[in-house]
């Protein structure tokens, strides 16, 4: 859409286009009810908000805007670049993962393979010979077969657990609860903080560039938190510049917005350059971001090296320390 309105076809025009060349069929069914609404005389804004209720308000709030304002491509292309970088981003969480995540996978399932095929054999040579087992190999083979006698009670209480995760997701006092003891973990905590910041200043300059009251684009910024904790102090934010407090007062009890960001915000407010401010604000704050979670990741995959090698070593050894003694009882 972005393209298209930018090319100079009409809104009708861009979404005929979309409608005939969108590989999915849910953006074509999409595109054909936003057609039928306008045919019917509803705004755009209002298309949009009957046909996808699950898109946040501040989508139809910049929407509403470019209507007045007649920016439709601009703020259609502001749009796009949003959910561009939110797709970046959950793309750069989920390469950085993947990695770790299949050497674990890989490592447990070598040791697995380990434990079923070969720490039997030499179990039954040393029942053979008499001797006693290595303590080391005793103790993974009693961690083994404990796995082996519960493995039911196990996978209840994985499922169990599974189950708390998700219930924790979705229950609002859960989550609430989650959140805070996020909040208090050293790296977790500043990296939400840092994510909250960039989710906040992003949609704050999106809605303000979009010519969104400022109250209004407060508000609309603070509804894409995902911490309630967050989500309560934009609201205070909003209640205090309702209350007649410059936008630096309001955005003061915000505790994820980095000093720096709030200082862009008040010289925009100051120079009346809110929306240029607004959008190097949330630059910032993407970058500051990007880097952290690229240290982070940095520091998880070596991390993950550590105690899957670590893990696979153990296993080894409680294999190789009964051969060993094997061959010492064969050479006296």
């Amino acid at each position: 859409m972005a393209v298209l309105l930018g090319a100079g076809l009409a809104l009708d025009a861009a979404l005929a286009a979309v409608q005939d060349a969108a590989p999915d069929r849910r953006i074509q069914g999409f595109a054909a009810q936003l057609r039928a609404q306008l045919l019917e005389g509803a705004a755009l804004s209002q298309a949009v908000a009957l046909a996808a209720r699950d898109l946040p308000p501040w989508y139809v709030a910049a929407l509403a805007a470019a209507e007045r304002s007649g920016e439709m491509a601009a703020v259609f292309d502001t749009l796009a670049e949003h959910l561009e970088s939110a797709l970046g981003e959950r793309a750069q969480v989920t390469s950085a993962l993947l990695y770790p995540a299949f050497v674990t996978v890989m490592a447990i399932a070598v040791c697995a393979i380990l434990m079923v095929t070969v720490a039997p054999e030499i179990v039954g040579m040393f029942e053979v010979s008499g001797q006693p087992l290595p303590p080391l190999t005793l103790f993974v083979l009693g961690i083994v077969d404990g796995i082996a006698a519960y493995w039911p009670v196990i996978a209840v209480a994985l499922g169990a657990l599974v189950a708390l995760v998700v219930a924790a997701a979705r229950i609002p006092s859960w989550r609430a609860q989650r959140d805070r003891v996020l909040l208090r973990l050293p790296l977790v905590g500043r990296l939400m903080r840092m994510a909250a910041a960039a989710q906040y200043l992003r949609t704050l300059a999106l809605v303000i560039n979009s010519r969104v009251p400022l109250p209004q684009a407060l508000e609309h910024a603070g509804e894409g938190l995902s911490v309630a904790r967050h989500r309560a102090q934009a609201r205070g934010a909003v209640a205090a510049l309702d209350r007649g407090d410059s936008l630096a007062r309001a955005l003061g009890g915000l505790d994820f917005l980095h000093p720096v960001e709030r200082q862009l915000l008040e010289t925009g407010e100051s120079s009346a350059r809110l929306g240029p401010m607004s959008s190097r604000a949330a630059q910032l704050a993407e970058s500051w971001l990007r880097t952290e979670r690229k240290r982070l990741s940095v520091l998880l995959e070596p991390l993950s090296m550590i105690v899957v090698g670590a893990m696979v070593l153990v296993i080894v050894l409680a294999i190789l320390l009964p051969i060993f003694d094997m061959q010492g009882m064969v050479g006296g």
